[in-house]
């Protein structure tokens, strides 16, 4: 059985009400639920709002909902650790939100245009609409969201005063105070969602919120979403958070959204728009840019356009150029003579626009925003009214910092539409600056204009002048790191100046990088250029590839990488450095010695990889003797210490650069292929040779035995690894070792005379070892044993006894045991040992589970007896005992609580799954137990956590939080005891206004009472009416006009019913709708069928749902009430999340 374990976390009270009575932590509680409400109903309000107003691209006057717009962009995950590789995520609902196992801040980056800031929309409509959709997404396990764009908040100090300020109506009576109490309560779950960090004005300042946010000196606690470009990343995150890169549009991605929103459906004008990346690649690659493609294709859609771009300029004139034309295009009258020049104007002169762009950019703190009176009055108010029209110049509402105290602290700025239209008018100011007055230029210009930052400016600047080209390639040498963009600039120079070998010339004397994380415009750029060097005869430095390998195809003598493009006649090559750290495959012979001859100016090739194997030698006679001549440097770096190098000589593998600091790590993993394990011996091999430290050697899953001879180790492949002289420290996973076994590996590693450890993790070992078989050798060499079980102790074997003792406890973990029925009898003796050990020790024991082992406790309180017969004794530093999925009546529960008194360290005594005593004579509960705080949780897994009064020997709702909620199945085939505990949660559940989401008949249903205020089931037991049940379902049971009648009878007295669901039932053809209560259909009310489908009011007939007509109405598996939940009947958002598996239909 695999249990989660909790690992001894438990919900603390706020330390702010501990001593209060409970009905003050009530009433808190209900002030604090109220204030969550209609935080939330404001939120909701704005956000609902805000979703509603997106237009694609500038000229788009009607405004559309972001679920209509919104199309699915590729994204890669990258989980908190610097050595994680990325990996694919298939949808926006994938997004982590800091649950367990996750990072509490997650970062979404992506260059200018990928789709940011409508993704962040996207995820603020899903939590709006959680409870109205069937949704996968995390977000529909957080209480609030906090959606703050970071551009408009410059000058803003607090959260608090940015959430009322921003978010809130003017008359909202929720004060900062509110926000700030909400916010920093634990048991709230809060996301804030802050989107444009590239753009927040105070991004620079040290001294703003949200960086107080992100390095946690502000609501730790608190789930946080960080929308930024991938050049802007907060200091201080690299190695702290998860990280989500954008990766644009595919093809797949193009077609949706010209389906969806531009075409509407229109097969030929699809076929035409899309056609037109078939034919111009360029196009494709640039329009993987989310909005490059969404202003490209709306454009399309209007107007017949040139698609023969070759760069990135060419395309945005042509765009802005299709922004001016729609608006003049649409005037109701034909322009005048007079009005066409002034059109015309308005589009060719804006050098005052662009000076703006330009210095908002290379401001200390970018202010990318203007006052809209002020910017009014530069540009000339027809010049403004016009580029407004167009949609070019936007206007918004922001916080004005200089008034936040008054009751409307907003004002009206206006802005370019977006970051990348702010680059684009920059560039035209920066080309003016280049050409006429470049020693005006400050001298840390790129400090000031971050290459990194906006490369588009650059980018632009290249495609707007040749002669500014030259000068912004000569700016990017003074920058580190700018080879990718100096090669995104030579490539925006369209023309065939003569210089333009010049610059080719110059950027392959660098090293020449493709990544794969660049761009498909940034690879197939890069590798334009290294063809077109290698075409004209100019020498290529280096080229590397980093994790974008993906093999070499032989028969057409080229290198494909993992985005499928070819890199072909790489004769001028001098440096190929491939890395592939986790990239799995193989270069055979042949792909090798192809890929040499075909880089003819090769002299090194440097290949780092673990997972991607070469070859482990080569017959020197099929080496051609060109080859051999050539004498090329073959590296191979296995990345676990060592480098080799192949010789041409004896086709064989030698150390290369062997150091006196050299050493080896070598790792043997069960699953390794034949060639990964031959591999790895051969290292051995070689480094025990040259008397190269190995300084580990790690057996995972893959030891089988040792030879009788002791002289080497024999793999579950059947390989065999002989003594190694130079080997330190030997590593065992996953394997059971007998004593027989055990005095065999000693045998082993006293024939390594350099070994100093020998370390077995989680595997079975004996208990106990026989001292006089241990080889006298190792006690003097000072040789350690140790054994860790991954439960927080290691233990050492000492070779005076052959006894295990604690040698260590690892400082970040807590110790625990666990005890499954289902174990050997071997590990449950080690489980009870080194429950002794630690006892004995005086380490805290943190937890002990019990996983249907439990059997009983002895008489006298002194033991807890297993099903396995062996008996844990009563443990001093015991703080937390778990039993699961046991029976136990009220004579063993005093028992087991007298065995606790044993513990004086327990505070927790759990059980999970188990059948309890409803009542508990207080009489029998030891005293000592109220003193020591001991609190007794029974967890029926319903969605409620119980505590036992001692005081009255009664069950409470332990914990109650605003979410808190319930689901309860009653089956006719349930004990006597489980149908009263089901009555009694519904009772305590009722009284305490908790909601139940679901309640299950289960072949238990009767009859209504006359009354209509009870159900009586069929063991005769009675349900009264429940203030908070949302939904009830009846299973298989024949219900008849006036039964139905009776039971909505009983629906009607229960006022937060939504939904009432028979399965598999008999239902009456028709219903007279004259008898149904009225104030059900006002309610809202659904009555669903699975036979018959929805029941109509009005007619009082049954209709079937399109969803149910396509699925039989027959459950092949009876009593799947909580896998069945999640179908979409009804029911909450978080009843379906909380099942496990879909129900089984047929069909």
């Amino acid at each position: 059985m695999e249990t989660v374990f909790p690992g001894g976390v438990r919900s603390q009270h706020s330390a702010s009400l501990e001593g209060f009575p409970e009905g003050v932590r009530s009433q808190h509680s209900a002030s604090l639920e109220e204030s969550k409400k209609k935080l939330n109903q404001q939120l909701k309000t704005k956000y609902l709002r805000l979703t509603k107003q997106v237009r694609p691209i500038p000229f788009i006057k009607d405004t559309r909902s972001i679920d209509k717009v919104f199309t699915e962009v590729g994204m890669n995950y990258k989980p908190v650790g610097e050595d994680e590789p990325w990996q694919r995520m298939n949808s926006h609902h994938e997004i982590p939100m800091g649950t367990i196992g996750q990072s509490r801040i997650n970062i979404i980056e992506g260059d200018a245009g990928y789709g940011k800031s409508m993704l962040s929309l996207r995820l603020v409509h899903d939590w709006c609409t959680r409870d109205q959709v069937d949704q996968c997404s995390q977000l529909s396990n957080i209480d609030i969201l906090i959606h703050l764009n970071l551009r408009q908040l410059g000058g803003v100090a607090s959260i608090y005063e940015a959430i009322v300020k921003c978010l809130l109506p003017l008359d909202s009576s929720i004060k900062e105070s509110d926000v700030k109490q909400l916010l920093q309560n634990e048991d709230i779950r809060t996301l804030l969602l802050f989107d444009a960090y590239d753009e927040y004005p105070d991004k620079d300042k040290e001294d703003n919120f949200v960086s107080h946010i992100l390095q946690e000196k502000l609501l730790q606690h608190v789930k946080v979403l960080l929308t930024t470009r991938s050049s802007c990343i907060p200091e201080g995150c690299d190695g702290l958070t998860g990280r989500i890169k954008l990766t644009g549009f595919d093809g797949r991605a193009r077609e949706d959204y010209v389906r969806k929103v531009v075409t509407k459906g229109d097969e030929e004008a699809t076929q035409k728009i899309l056609t037109q990346f078939n034919t111009n690649a360029t196009l494709a690659d640039i329009c993987q840019a989310p909005l490059l493609f969404v202003i490209y294709a709306h454009s399309a859609h209007k107007a017949e356009i040139n698609i023969d771009f070759r760069s990135v300029t060419e395309f945005f004139r042509c765009m802005v150029k299709c922004f001016h034309h729609h608006i003049r295009n649409k005037a109701q009258t034909k322009p005048t003579a007079e009005e066409q020049a002034q059109f015309q104007k308005f589009e060719d002169n804006h050098d005052t626009l662009d000076r703006l762009a330009y210095e908002a950019l290379c401001a200390e703190n970018q202010q990318l925003t203007w006052d809209r009176d002020i910017c009014a009055r530069k540009l000339g108010k027809e010049f403004y009214k016009r580029h407004t029209d167009i949609g070019i110049l936007v206007e918004e509402e922001v916080i004005n910092s200089n008034i936040l105290s008054q009751p409307d602290p907003y004002k009206t700025e206006v802005r370019l539409f977006h970051k990348l239209a702010c680059e684009w008018y920059a560039a035209h100011y920066f080309v003016k600056r280049l050409r006429s007055s470049p020693s005006s230029l400050p001298e840390n210009l790129v400090d000031l204009m971050d290459p990194s930052e906006l490369q588009h400016v650059y980018r632009f600047a290249c495609g707007l002048d040749t002669i500014a080209a030259r000068q912004v390639l000569d700016l990017l040498k003074q920058k580190r790191d700018c080879n990718s963009l100096a090669v995104l600039c030579a490539l925006e120079q369209t023309d065939e100046a003569g210089d333009v070998l010049d610059t080719v010339r110059d950027l392959v004397s660098r090293d020449v990088i493709i990544g794969e994380e660049d761009s498909r415009l940034l690879q197939r750029t890069t590798i334009e250029l290294v063809q077109r060097a290698c075409q004209d005869e100019i020498p290529v430095s280096r080229l590397q590839l980093k994790m974008c390998f993906k093999r070499f195809d032989v028969t057409s003598s080229c290198i494909v990488l993992r985005s499928d493009f070819r890199l072909a006649n790489l004769k001028t090559l001098q440096v190929l450095h491939i890395q592939a750290k986790y990239t799995d495959g193989e270069i055979t012979r042949d792909e090798l010695l192809g890929l040499l001859q075909t880089c003819e100016g090769l002299t090194e090739l440097r290949i780092d990889s673990r997972s991607f194997l070469l070859p482990l030698s080569i017959p020197p006679e099929t080496i051609p003797p060109s080859l051999k001549r050539r004498n090329i440097n073959i590296l191979y770096d296995r990345e676990n210490g060592l480098v080799y190098r192949l010789s041409f000589d004896h086709g064989q593998w030698e150390i290369h650069d062997q150091r006196a600091y050299s050493s080896l790590d070598v790792v043997i993993d069960q699953s390794d292929s034949q060639l990964e394990q031959e591999w790895c011996l051969q290292e051995l091999k070689m480094a025990a040779e040259a008397d190269v430290r190995i300084r580990g050697l790690a057996l995972s899953g893959s030891f089988n035995t040792v030879a009788d001879n002791g002289q080497s180790i024999i793999l579950t492949s059947g390989r065999t690894i002989p003594v190694l002289q130079t080997l330190q420290v030997l590593e065992i996973q996953d394997t059971n070792i007998n004593q027989e076994m055990f005095i065999r590996l000693l045998s082993y590693v006293k024939e390594c005379p350099q070994m100093t450890r020998l370390h077995f993790w989680k595997s079975q070992m004996p208990d106990v070892v026989d001292p006089e078989q241990i080889p006298s050798q190792l006690k003097q060499r000072g040789l350690k044993v140790l054994y860790d079980r991954g439960n927080g102790l290691v233990y050492r074997l000492s070779f005076d006894h052959g006894q295990w003792e604690i040698h260590d406890q690892h400082a970040d973990q807590s110790f625990y045991v666990e005890i499954d029925q289902g174990q050997s009898q071997l590990e449950q003796e080690w489980c009870l040992q080194e429950l002794k050990m630690a006892a004995e020790a005086g380490v805290t024991i943190c937890a002990l589970l019990l996983g249907v082992s439990f059997n009983t406790v002895a008489d006298n309180g002194q033991s807890i007896i297993l099903t396995s017969g062996l008996t844990i004794p009563g443990l001093p530093t015991l703080q937390e005992l778990y039993i699961e999925e046991t029976n136990i009546n009220q004579e063993m529960f005093i028992k087991i609580l007298s065995y606790v008194k044993e513990c004086p360290q327990m505070t927790w005594l759990h059980f999970v799954d188990s059948q309890l005593p409803g009542v508990v004579d207080p009489e029998q509960i030891p005293s000592q137990l109220k003193q020591q705080g001991l609190e007794v949780l029974y967890d029926r897994r319903s969605g409620l956590v119980y505590r036992l009064s001692f005081d009255h020997g009664q069950w409470e709702i332990h914990d109650q939080r605003a979410d808190s909620s319930l689901n309860v199945s009653i089956d006719q085939s349930d004990s006597q005891l489980e149908q009263e505990w089901c009555l009694q949660e519904l009772k305590m559940a009722a009284e305490a206004g908790v909601k139940i989401h679901v309640l299950s008949l289960v072949d238990s249903f009767n009859t209504v009472a006359d009354n209509s205020q009870l159900i009586t089931l069929t063991s005769g037991r009675t349900i009264p009416v429940l203030q908070t049940l949302l939904q009830l379902d009846i299973w298989e049971t024949d219900i008849n006009q006036e039964m139905f009648i009776k039971i909505l009878s009983y629906v009607k007295e229960c006022p937060q019913m939504t939904t009432l669901l028979f399965w598999d039932s008999q239902m009456p053809d028709v219903v007279d709708p004259e008898q149904i209560p009225s104030q059900l259909e006002q309610r809202g009310l659904k009555v669903h069928s699975w036979k018959h489908g929805y029941l109509d009011f009005e007619t009082g007939r049954w209709k079937l749902s399109d969803r149910v007509a396509k699925i039989s109405s027959r459950i092949v598996v009876k009593g799947l009430y909580q896998r069945i939940l999640s179908t979409n009947f009804g029911g909450s958002e978080e009843t379906r999340q909380a099942q496990e598996v879909p129900p089984e239909v047929d069909g």
